[in-house]
């Protein structure tokens, strides 16, 4: 419980800051330099090897969710999903091509705080089935929409292979 709260308490905080980043940037006399900076990406690894780093596309469900945070509606961010299917759209609010079975299924992922401005959320899959081909990724709300996702260079899993996907986020 407590780490879910944490979790939501600086989604809200960090989504505050680009608010008031991009807001400053609009007034003039702009004191934090050009304002906050957001970005986030995922790598991709199977049984340990890296297949590559992409950056994600925040969907208009994700941008929603930043809206909602700042206005004390507060959902952590926190599952972590596996597709075959093309890049997520800016306007989806779920992955399609999801995998719920295979041992791929969507589920909450480890927070890890990285340093001021920087955290990640992390997962690894076991496939139970296979050949299984997986090349997309998502973030999702708790019990919510997509918040972003991405493509990764398809990869084929036998059973027992692992797949790890570790988003990071930061703001500076």
């Amino acid at each position: 419980m407590e780490k879910k709260y944490i979790v939501g308490m600086f989604s809200v905080l960090v989504l505050t800051m680009f608010v008031v980043g991009l807001n400053i940037g609009s007034v003039g006399d702009n004191l934090v330099g050009d304002g906050l900076d957001y970005g986030s990406n995922v790598c991709v690894y199977k049984n340990d090897e890296l297949i590559g780093c992409q950056e994600n596309v925040v969907t208009t469900a994700g941008l929603n969710y930043a809206r909602g945070a700042l206005s004390g509606t507060v959902t952590n961010i926190s599952e972590l999903a596996l597709g075959n299917t093309t890049a997520p759209a800016v306007g989806e609010t779920a992955l399609a091509g999801v995998y719920t079975t295979h041992g791929l299924a969507k589920i909450a992922g480890a927070y890890n705080a990285n340093g001021n401005g920087n955290w990640s959320i992390a997962y690894t899959w076991t496939a139970t089935a296979g050949p299984t081909d997986v090349n997309t990724t998502a973030l999702y709300k708790t019990g919510g929409d997509m918040f972003a996702g991405t493509t990764f260079a398809k990869t084929t899993l036998q059973v027992d292979d692992q797949l790890k996907c570790n988003y990071t986020l930061w703001v500076s």
